[in-house]
């Protein structure tokens, strides 16, 4: 007699859908990249739609990915 296989509570390709660490530390590059493109616009007065946070508000955003990538690489490298 057969023992009955236990199924799993999720997908087999959820384990998929994760990114790496060095792929995340990369977008989080070029989305720091961008944002700092934004501040930069901002300073120089330019006012368009991709710029649609306070200048507070952006100053936070660029520090917590900057944090995160920071983290993200220190961990990395241990």
């Amino acid at each position: 007699m057969e023992e009955p296989i236990e199924q799993l509570p999720y997908a087999d390709w959820v384990d998929q859908d994760l990114l790496t660490r060095e792929l995340a530390g990369n977008l989080l590059d070029e989305e720091i990249a961008a944002e700092r493109e934004r501040l930069a616009r901002l300073e120089r007065g330019e006012r368009d739609e991709g710029i649609v946070m306070s200048r507070a508000d952006m100053e936070r955003r660029l520090a917590a990915m900057v944090a995160a990538r920071d983290q993200a690489q220190g961990s990395a490298e241990k």
